[in-house]
Protein backbone atom coordinates (compact mmCIF):
# COMPACT_ATOMS: atom_id res chain seq x y z
CA UNK A 1 0.00 0.00 0.00
CA UNK A 2 2.43 2.25 0.95
CA UNK A 3 4.60 1.23 -2.49
CA UNK A 4 1.20 2.08 -4.39
CA UNK A 5 0.12 5.05 -2.48
CA UNK A 6 4.46 7.35 -3.38
CA UNK A 7 4.22 6.00 -7.16
CA UNK A 8 0.35 7.52 -7.21
CA UNK A 9 2.13 10.56 -4.88
CA UNK A 10 5.09 10.83 -7.52
CA UNK A 11 2.59 10.49 -10.71
CA UNK A 12 0.52 13.04 -9.56
CA UNK A 13 3.32 15.50 -8.71
CA UNK A 14 4.97 14.59 -11.98
CA UNK A 15 1.77 15.31 -14.09
CA UNK A 16 1.27 18.41 -12.45
CA UNK A 17 5.50 19.78 -13.29
CA UNK A 18 4.33 18.79 -16.90
CA UNK A 19 1.19 20.78 -16.64
CA UNK A 20 2.37 23.63 -15.44
CA UNK A 21 5.66 23.13 -18.18
CA UNK A 22 3.25 22.50 -20.79
CA UNK A 23 1.51 25.66 -20.23
CA UNK A 24 4.64 27.68 -21.03
CA UNK A 25 7.38 27.26 -24.70
CA UNK A 26 10.14 27.49 -23.26
CA UNK A 27 11.76 27.20 -26.57
CA UNK A 28 12.87 31.10 -28.02
CA UNK A 29 12.54 30.23 -31.68
CA UNK A 30 8.58 28.84 -31.24
CA UNK A 31 8.21 32.32 -30.19
CA UNK A 32 8.33 36.15 -31.25
CA UNK A 33 8.98 37.74 -27.69
CA UNK A 34 8.69 41.24 -27.31
CA UNK A 35 11.32 42.38 -25.09
CA UNK A 36 10.65 45.17 -22.81
CA UNK A 37 12.19 47.57 -20.18
CA UNK A 38 11.47 46.90 -16.80
CA UNK A 39 10.05 50.29 -16.30
CA UNK A 40 7.69 52.50 -17.01
CA UNK A 41 7.38 55.92 -19.05
CA UNK A 42 11.00 58.17 -18.40
CA UNK A 43 13.44 56.18 -16.74
CA UNK A 44 14.79 54.20 -19.59
CA UNK A 45 17.59 56.12 -22.06
CA UNK A 46 17.52 56.87 -25.60
CA UNK A 47 17.28 53.71 -27.98
CA UNK A 48 21.30 52.45 -27.76
CA UNK A 49 23.47 52.28 -30.99
CA UNK A 50 24.16 47.98 -30.22
CA UNK A 51 27.34 46.56 -31.63
CA UNK A 52 27.31 43.00 -32.07
CA UNK A 53 29.76 39.44 -32.91
CA UNK A 54 28.34 36.83 -34.17
CA UNK A 55 29.60 33.24 -35.24
CA UNK A 56 26.24 32.28 -36.36
CA UNK A 57 26.07 31.87 -40.31
CA UNK A 58 24.00 34.82 -42.08
CA UNK A 59 20.43 34.11 -43.10
CA UNK A 60 18.73 36.94 -45.21
CA UNK A 61 18.75 40.41 -43.35
CA UNK A 62 19.92 38.37 -40.13
CA UNK A 63 21.37 35.46 -38.98
CA UNK A 64 20.33 31.63 -38.69
CA UNK A 65 20.80 29.32 -35.78
CA UNK A 66 23.92 27.83 -37.74
CA UNK A 67 27.42 27.36 -36.75
CA UNK A 68 28.81 29.50 -39.38
CA UNK A 69 32.27 29.11 -38.48
CA UNK A 70 33.68 32.77 -38.83
CA UNK A 71 33.08 35.79 -37.06
CA UNK A 72 30.28 38.51 -38.24
CA UNK A 73 29.70 41.80 -36.97
CA UNK A 74 27.86 44.75 -37.43
CA UNK A 75 25.99 47.62 -35.19
CA UNK A 76 21.92 48.57 -34.80
CA UNK A 77 20.36 51.19 -33.10
CA UNK A 78 17.92 49.45 -31.25
CA UNK A 79 14.31 50.62 -29.95
CA UNK A 80 13.56 48.89 -26.50
CA UNK A 81 9.39 49.53 -25.56
CA UNK A 82 8.78 50.51 -22.25
CA UNK A 83 6.77 48.71 -19.58
CA UNK A 84 3.00 49.81 -20.88
CA UNK A 85 4.22 51.50 -24.62
CA UNK A 86 3.18 49.67 -27.48
CA UNK A 87 5.38 47.29 -28.96
CA UNK A 88 9.01 48.71 -30.32
CA UNK A 89 9.91 47.56 -34.33
CA UNK A 90 12.54 45.06 -34.68
CA UNK A 91 15.94 46.85 -35.86
CA UNK A 92 17.63 47.19 -38.95
CA UNK A 93 21.25 45.60 -38.93
CA UNK A 94 24.28 47.53 -40.63
CA UNK A 95 26.99 44.51 -41.28
CA UNK A 96 30.74 45.75 -40.51
CA UNK A 97 33.69 43.57 -41.45
CA UNK A 98 35.48 41.42 -38.23
CA UNK A 99 36.75 38.42 -40.08
CA UNK A 100 40.81 37.72 -39.36
CA UNK A 101 42.77 39.89 -37.07
CA UNK A 102 42.80 43.09 -39.31
CA UNK A 103 39.08 43.58 -39.94
CA UNK A 104 38.65 42.80 -36.02
CA UNK A 105 41.02 45.50 -35.07
CA UNK A 106 39.18 47.87 -37.06
CA UNK A 107 35.90 47.07 -35.50
CA UNK A 108 36.93 47.34 -32.46
CA UNK A 109 37.93 50.92 -33.34
CA UNK A 110 35.03 51.88 -34.67
CA UNK A 111 33.70 50.49 -31.03
CA UNK A 112 36.29 52.90 -29.23
CA UNK A 113 34.86 56.01 -31.07
CA UNK A 114 31.75 55.72 -30.30
CA UNK A 115 32.69 54.99 -26.61
CA UNK A 116 34.44 58.32 -27.21
CA UNK A 117 31.87 60.50 -28.65
CA UNK A 118 29.98 59.32 -25.66
CA UNK A 119 32.85 60.89 -23.49
CA UNK A 120 34.04 57.53 -22.01
CA UNK A 121 35.97 55.05 -22.55
CA UNK A 122 34.33 51.57 -21.65
CA UNK A 123 32.23 48.96 -23.37
CA UNK A 124 29.97 46.78 -21.98
CA UNK A 125 30.19 43.29 -23.25
CA UNK A 126 27.37 40.99 -22.99
CA UNK A 127 27.49 37.39 -23.58
CA UNK A 128 24.61 35.39 -24.14
CA UNK A 129 23.21 32.33 -22.44
CA UNK A 130 21.82 29.33 -24.28
CA UNK A 131 18.49 29.15 -26.46
CA UNK A 132 18.46 32.39 -27.40
CA UNK A 133 18.18 33.37 -31.41
CA UNK A 134 20.37 36.29 -32.56
CA UNK A 135 17.25 38.70 -32.40
CA UNK A 136 16.84 38.36 -28.70
CA UNK A 137 20.52 38.37 -27.90
CA UNK A 138 20.78 41.94 -29.24
CA UNK A 139 17.38 42.94 -27.80
CA UNK A 140 18.16 41.83 -24.71
CA UNK A 141 21.65 43.55 -24.96
CA UNK A 142 20.26 47.11 -25.48
CA UNK A 143 17.10 46.38 -22.80
CA UNK A 144 20.14 45.38 -20.46
CA UNK A 145 22.03 48.75 -21.60
CA UNK A 146 19.00 50.76 -20.81
CA UNK A 147 17.48 49.30 -17.60
CA UNK A 148 21.10 49.15 -16.52
CA UNK A 149 21.60 52.77 -17.27
CA UNK A 150 24.80 52.01 -18.93
CA UNK A 151 25.57 55.81 -21.22
CA UNK A 152 29.04 54.15 -22.98
CA UNK A 153 29.48 51.75 -25.70
CA UNK A 154 27.31 48.70 -25.46
CA UNK A 155 28.31 45.30 -27.47
CA UNK A 156 26.18 41.89 -27.65
CA UNK A 157 28.31 39.13 -28.08
CA UNK A 158 26.05 35.93 -29.73
CA UNK A 159 26.80 32.63 -30.64
CA UNK A 160 25.02 30.30 -32.49
CA UNK A 161 22.65 28.83 -30.01
CA UNK A 162 20.09 26.63 -31.65
CA UNK A 163 17.00 28.80 -29.27
CA UNK A 164 15.49 25.53 -28.20
CA UNK A 165 15.08 24.35 -24.07
CA UNK A 166 15.47 21.08 -25.50
CA UNK A 167 18.39 21.47 -27.18
CA UNK A 168 20.68 22.09 -24.34
CA UNK A 169 23.72 19.45 -25.04
CA UNK A 170 24.07 20.88 -28.96
CA UNK A 171 23.88 24.19 -27.17
CA UNK A 172 27.16 23.27 -24.34
CA UNK A 173 28.87 22.20 -27.94
CA UNK A 174 28.18 25.26 -29.88
CA UNK A 175 29.49 27.68 -26.75
CA UNK A 176 32.64 26.24 -27.03
CA UNK A 177 33.09 27.11 -31.07
CA UNK A 178 32.66 30.46 -29.94
CA UNK A 179 35.68 31.05 -27.84
CA UNK A 180 38.50 32.23 -29.93
CA UNK A 181 36.18 34.64 -31.39
CA UNK A 182 35.72 35.91 -27.89
CA UNK A 183 39.32 35.85 -27.13
CA UNK A 184 40.26 37.58 -30.70
CA UNK A 185 37.11 40.88 -29.76
CA UNK A 186 38.59 40.98 -26.01
CA UNK A 187 42.37 41.43 -27.58
CA UNK A 188 40.94 43.68 -30.34
CA UNK A 189 39.23 46.10 -27.48
CA UNK A 190 42.01 46.08 -25.05
CA UNK A 191 44.22 47.03 -28.07
CA UNK A 192 41.97 49.78 -29.13
CA UNK A 193 42.27 51.23 -25.66
CA UNK A 194 38.67 50.47 -24.41
CA UNK A 195 38.35 49.03 -20.53
CA UNK A 196 35.54 45.92 -21.42
CA UNK A 197 33.06 45.78 -18.55
CA UNK A 198 31.42 41.40 -19.43
CA UNK A 199 27.90 40.81 -18.47
CA UNK A 200 27.90 37.16 -18.93
CA UNK A 201 25.06 34.93 -18.59
CA UNK A 202 24.74 30.64 -18.14
CA UNK A 203 26.66 29.39 -20.98
CA UNK A 204 27.86 33.10 -21.63
CA UNK A 205 29.90 32.93 -18.57
CA UNK A 206 31.75 29.54 -20.05
CA UNK A 207 33.06 31.72 -23.03
CA UNK A 208 33.57 34.86 -20.96
CA UNK A 209 35.56 33.13 -18.31
CA UNK A 210 37.79 30.50 -20.66
CA UNK A 211 38.43 33.82 -23.40
CA UNK A 212 39.44 36.32 -20.38
CA UNK A 213 41.92 33.39 -19.16
CA UNK A 214 43.40 32.66 -22.38
CA UNK A 215 43.62 36.67 -22.94
CA UNK A 216 45.53 36.98 -19.90
CA UNK A 217 48.66 34.91 -19.78
CA UNK A 218 50.13 37.24 -17.44
CA UNK A 219 48.64 39.06 -15.28
CA UNK A 220 47.17 43.01 -16.49
CA UNK A 221 43.23 44.50 -16.88
CA UNK A 222 42.03 42.70 -19.70
CA UNK A 223 38.56 42.91 -17.97
CA UNK A 224 37.04 45.74 -15.57
CA UNK A 225 33.96 44.43 -14.11
CA UNK A 226 33.17 40.99 -14.66
CA UNK A 227 29.46 40.01 -13.84
CA UNK A 228 28.72 36.63 -13.75
CA UNK A 229 24.81 35.57 -13.85
CA UNK A 230 23.46 32.35 -13.73
CA UNK A 231 26.87 30.62 -14.46
CA UNK A 232 26.81 27.27 -15.78
CA UNK A 233 29.84 26.22 -15.43
CA UNK A 234 30.80 22.90 -13.37
CA UNK A 235 31.63 22.99 -9.49
CA UNK A 236 32.26 19.76 -8.53
CA UNK A 237 33.92 19.53 -5.08
CA UNK A 238 37.78 18.09 -5.91
CA UNK A 239 37.77 18.58 -9.33
CA UNK A 240 36.30 22.25 -9.33
CA UNK A 241 36.38 23.90 -13.30
CA UNK A 242 35.10 26.78 -11.89
CA UNK A 243 37.17 27.47 -9.35
CA UNK A 244 39.74 27.21 -11.76
CA UNK A 245 39.09 29.83 -13.55
CA UNK A 246 38.30 31.71 -10.95
CA UNK A 247 41.96 32.12 -10.29
CA UNK A 248 43.38 32.38 -13.36
CA UNK A 249 40.78 35.50 -14.52
CA UNK A 250 40.37 37.35 -10.88
CA UNK A 251 44.16 38.74 -11.50
CA UNK A 252 43.07 39.88 -15.16
CA UNK A 253 39.90 41.93 -13.57
CA UNK A 254 38.84 44.50 -11.33
CA UNK A 255 36.42 42.31 -9.48
CA UNK A 256 34.08 39.55 -10.27
CA UNK A 257 30.66 39.40 -8.91
CA UNK A 258 28.36 36.20 -8.98
CA UNK A 259 24.99 35.82 -8.87
CA UNK A 260 23.71 32.94 -7.80
CA UNK A 261 19.92 31.52 -7.14
CA UNK A 262 18.75 28.06 -6.50
CA UNK A 263 15.28 28.66 -7.50
CA UNK A 264 17.15 28.11 -10.95
CA UNK A 265 15.85 25.18 -12.07
CA UNK A 266 17.61 25.59 -16.09
CA UNK A 267 20.67 25.17 -14.35
CA UNK A 268 18.92 22.01 -12.24
CA UNK A 269 18.36 20.83 -15.58
CA UNK A 270 22.47 21.28 -16.72
CA UNK A 271 23.18 19.61 -13.22
CA UNK A 272 21.18 16.26 -14.10
CA UNK A 273 22.90 16.53 -17.62
CA UNK A 274 25.89 16.62 -16.21
CA UNK A 275 26.10 13.60 -14.18
CA UNK A 276 25.10 15.36 -11.05
CA UNK A 277 27.76 18.00 -10.74
CA UNK A 278 27.04 21.19 -9.61
CA UNK A 279 26.69 24.62 -11.46
CA UNK A 280 28.31 27.51 -10.04
CA UNK A 281 25.12 29.49 -10.40
CA UNK A 282 22.62 27.51 -8.44
CA UNK A 283 23.45 27.80 -5.16
CA UNK A 284 24.38 30.78 -3.23
CA UNK A 285 25.47 28.92 -0.13
CA UNK A 286 28.05 26.84 -2.77
CA UNK A 287 29.10 29.52 -4.12
CA UNK A 288 30.26 31.59 -0.82
CA UNK A 289 33.65 29.20 -0.90
CA UNK A 290 34.88 31.14 -3.82
CA UNK A 291 34.36 34.46 -2.21
CA UNK A 292 37.63 36.20 -1.56
CA UNK A 293 39.58 39.71 -2.12
CA UNK A 294 38.47 40.69 -5.64
CA UNK A 295 35.38 38.11 -5.74
CA UNK A 296 31.74 38.69 -4.45
CA UNK A 297 28.60 36.74 -4.15
CA UNK A 298 25.27 37.56 -4.34
CA UNK A 299 22.34 35.60 -3.29
CA UNK A 300 19.85 36.34 -6.08
CA UNK A 301 17.01 33.27 -5.35
CA UNK A 302 14.44 36.30 -4.78
CA UNK A 303 14.68 37.95 -8.16
CA UNK A 304 11.52 38.08 -10.32
CA UNK A 305 11.61 35.82 -13.31
CA UNK A 306 9.92 33.65 -15.80
CA UNK A 307 8.72 29.76 -14.86
CA UNK A 308 12.62 28.53 -15.87
CA UNK A 309 13.87 30.93 -13.47
CA UNK A 310 17.37 31.15 -15.02
CA UNK A 311 16.93 34.67 -16.64
CA UNK A 312 16.51 37.07 -13.50
CA UNK A 313 18.53 39.66 -14.85
CA UNK A 314 16.22 40.62 -17.60
CA UNK A 315 13.20 40.04 -15.01
CA UNK A 316 13.84 42.10 -12.30
CA UNK A 317 14.58 45.76 -11.89
CA UNK A 318 16.06 44.84 -8.61
CA UNK A 319 18.54 42.85 -10.26
CA UNK A 320 19.27 45.58 -12.83
CA UNK A 321 19.40 48.01 -10.34
CA UNK A 322 22.42 46.38 -8.47
CA UNK A 323 24.06 45.56 -11.67
CA UNK A 324 24.04 49.04 -12.63
CA UNK A 325 25.72 50.32 -9.14
CA UNK A 326 27.92 47.07 -10.03
CA UNK A 327 29.13 47.92 -13.21
CA UNK A 328 29.82 51.69 -11.73
CA UNK A 329 31.92 49.71 -9.36
CA UNK A 330 30.30 50.45 -6.00
CA UNK A 331 31.14 48.31 -2.91
CA UNK A 332 29.15 45.77 -2.27
CA UNK A 333 28.14 47.47 1.90
CA UNK A 334 27.54 50.40 -0.14
CA UNK A 335 25.10 49.01 -2.19
CA UNK A 336 23.19 47.74 0.88
CA UNK A 337 23.55 50.98 2.58
CA UNK A 338 21.47 52.10 -0.14
CA UNK A 339 18.98 49.81 -0.32
CA UNK A 340 19.39 46.99 -2.62
CA UNK A 341 20.95 44.40 -0.73
CA UNK A 342 20.11 42.66 2.35
CA UNK A 343 22.49 40.71 4.85
CA UNK A 344 21.38 37.39 5.94
CA UNK A 345 23.54 34.81 8.04
CA UNK A 346 23.47 31.14 7.09
CA UNK A 347 23.93 30.13 11.14
CA UNK A 348 24.52 33.78 13.39
CA UNK A 349 26.91 35.28 10.92
CA UNK A 350 27.07 38.81 9.55
CA UNK A 351 27.75 40.17 6.35
CA UNK A 352 30.42 42.28 8.01
CA UNK A 353 32.28 40.25 9.35
CA UNK A 354 32.62 37.70 6.48
CA UNK A 355 30.54 35.17 7.39
CA UNK A 356 27.13 36.36 6.29
CA UNK A 357 25.57 36.89 2.71
CA UNK A 358 24.23 39.64 0.68
CA UNK A 359 21.09 39.11 -1.06
CA UNK A 360 18.92 40.90 -2.88
CA UNK A 361 16.63 42.77 -1.47
CA UNK A 362 12.63 42.32 -2.86
CA UNK A 363 9.60 43.13 -1.55
CA UNK A 364 7.76 40.18 -0.42
CA UNK A 365 4.74 40.26 -3.48
CA UNK A 366 7.71 40.19 -5.74
CA UNK A 367 9.00 36.70 -4.76
CA UNK A 368 8.86 34.08 -6.97
CA UNK A 369 5.37 32.82 -7.31
CA UNK A 370 3.33 29.42 -6.36
CA UNK A 371 4.43 27.98 -9.87
CA UNK A 372 8.00 28.33 -9.53
CA UNK A 373 8.20 27.23 -5.84
CA UNK A 374 6.03 24.48 -6.90
CA UNK A 375 8.36 23.33 -9.39
CA UNK A 376 11.34 23.55 -7.17
CA UNK A 377 9.97 21.18 -5.38
CA UNK A 378 8.81 18.80 -8.42
CA UNK A 379 12.10 19.08 -9.68
CA UNK A 380 14.40 16.82 -7.97
CA UNK A 381 11.67 14.01 -8.39
CA UNK A 382 11.17 14.65 -12.40
CA UNK A 383 14.78 15.19 -13.22
CA UNK A 384 17.32 12.05 -12.18
CA UNK A 385 19.37 14.53 -9.75
CA UNK A 386 22.44 12.96 -8.20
Amino acid sequence: MRRMAAAITRAVVVAAAAMLLGGCTLSVTLRHDEIRSVWGPGRALPPPTVYFVTDRSPSGAGFSQSWGGVAHCGRARVPIANAVSAAAPDPSLEPIACDGAAAMAAFAGQVAAAARARNCNKVLLIAQGFNLTFRVALLHGAQVAMDSQWSCAVLAFDWSSEGRFNRYMADVERSGYAVPVMISLLEALHTAGLETEVLAHSLGARIAMAATGAVCSTPRPVVGEMVLVAADVSAEPGNDDFAQLLKRDAPCTRRITIYASDNDLALMASRSLHGGVGRAGQSPLAAMQYQSPGIEVIDSSLAPDDLSGHAYFIFSYEMLTDIMWTLNGTSVPQRAANGGLACADWSGGACAAGTGRYLLKVAPDRHPGLRRRLLRQVAPIVLPLQ
